[in-house]
């Protein structure tokens, strides 16, 4: 399946987007973030997933892991986090945006 970025997107340096993956209209991707289509998306600020391979609309997206349990123990599985909204049609500012991402 093809890779989709919409337009206006931001994907930060050696962020890899791979297998049918989807980024969002105006949605920046961290540095360093892999994304694939069944990787979990999950809003840090209810801890629901919210989607599967698809960064949404006008979000601040970077990598993560969530813990889970195995028989051999605990271990953290790869995710992508939503750290923020961003207003639709926002624009983004760049100082604002390495200020906020450096702070999480």
């Amino acid at each position: 399946m093809p890779v989709v970025i919409e337009d206006g997107a931001l994907i930060g340096s050696r962020a890899m987007i791979v297998e049918g993956a989807r980024v969002g209209r105006g949605a920046v991707v961290g540095a360093g973030t892999i994304l694939s289509a069944s990787m979990p998306v999950i809003d840090v600020q209810t801890g629901a997933e919210i989607a599967r391979g698809r960064v949404p609309d006008w979000c601040v997206a970077v990598g993560g892991t969530r813990p889970r349990e195995f028989p051999g123990g605990t271990f953290g599985l790869l995710c992508v986090l939503v750290l923020r909204r961003l207003a639709e049609g926002t624009r983004h500012d760049k100082a604002e945006l390495s200020d906020f991402l450096r702070d999480h």
